[in-house]
């Protein structure tokens, strides 16, 4: 008899402390949840090592190692501009380890090329990081001073202007591509491997004009160059003298380069969130703002629902630029 009351007892304490157990566990979940990063974090630059992408990645991966107190590793996957190493992201397990930092690039290269993902729906957007607007140059002795006579002289001479870029489809020709489907008028590309051959050749007056970010041509000759609009919606402060290329044409035009993160669809909701803080708290201080102001971007952070619809829309636009110009997908 009092053998059974023991078994009962003891079963009764069993049940009681496997029911504890079970709350205990829901209780510490999200706490424990909330511990991410628990190790090394890869973001992955789908760039060679030195470019704006790389640089403004590894700052933000100083600030947020701090901030964390966990490793983020820069991991360099460069190829078919951007494609190899968002390819390799998007095929990432989605656990909240591994992370794309890349620029607008991963819109216009999905315009112009056969990607191994579908740009729109591979990637589940993170936070925007920086932006910057692109700035519209011509060589020094180029008969147009502004760009109503810039535009007037294109109309007047189909195809006579000639344009740098980085390559085929490279954020530069997209955006002048762009600039001459809204003004209805024929540009000639030169495409280059890198955007700073094609500024040399500006600089030597062997180019008309390029399209490009205040970043690239800052402590070069080209800098020197005139700048005749900058394509954001504001002028640019540190110009105040320069228009917008909608204020002087009237065109609705409005373009910028833009950084940010994203993760393999799928990805770990709570690292995501988390690390969407955590851009906006690195990029929210004075230092961040000043390293970016040098590269000649903005801080500029968003929610993931943002990032995502921007994404979507730059897929869209660009697609459309391409199509109107003739650029053909590989």
């Amino acid at each position: 008899m009092y053998r059974r009351a023991a078994l009962k007892v003891l079963s009764c304490l069993t049940l009681l402390g496997s029911m504890g157990t079970a709350l205990n566990l829901a209780t510490i979940s999200p706490a424990a949840a909330a511990q991410w990063p628990e190790r090394p974090v890869r973001l992955v630059v789908p760039f060679a090592p030195g470019g704006s992408n790389d640089v403004i990645a590894r700052k933000l991966a100083d600030s947020i190692s701090k901030s964390t107190g966990q490793t983020f590793i820069i991991e360099n996957r460069a190829g078919a501009g951007g494609v190899v190493g968002a390819g390799y992201v998007a095929s990432a397990a989605p656990d909240g380890y591994t992370f794309l930092f890349i620029s607008g690039s991963l819109a216009t290269s999905a315009a112009v090329q056969k990607t191994p993902y579908d740009a729109k729906t591979a990637f589940d957007a993170v936070s925007l990081v920086a932006s910057a607007p692109f700035v519209v140059l011509t060589r020094k002795d180029f008969p147009a001073k502004n760009m109503q006579e810039l535009l007037q002289y294109a109309k007047d001479n189909p195809g006579a202007i000639n344009f740098g870029s980085a390559g085929l489809g490279d954020s530069s020709q997209m955006a002048t591509e762009l600039l001459a489907n809204k003004a209805g008028v024929k540009m000639q590309t030169v495409g280059y491997k890198g955007i700073s051959p094609a500024q040399m050749d500006l600089v030597a007056g062997r180019l008309d004009m390029i399209i490009t970010t205040m970043a690239s041509i800052a402590g070069t000759p080209t800098d020197q160059l005139p700048k005749l609009a900058f394509t954001s919606a504001q002028r640019n402060p540190d110009f105040p003298n320069v228009p917008t290329v909608k204020e002087a044409t009237g065109l609705d035009y409005d373009v910028n380069v833009w950084w940010g993160v994203f993760g393999p669809k799928g990805v770990d909701q709570t690292a995501r969130n988390r690390l969407n803080e955590e851009i906006k708290k690195a990029v929210s201080t004075p230092e961040f703002a000043q390293f970016l102001k040098s590269m000649g971007a903005n801080p500029t952070t968003s929610t993931p629902e943002e990032l995502q619809k921007l994404l979507v829309s730059d897929v869209d636009q660009w697609t459309e630029t391409a199509k109107a110009a003739g650029i053909r997908v590989e």
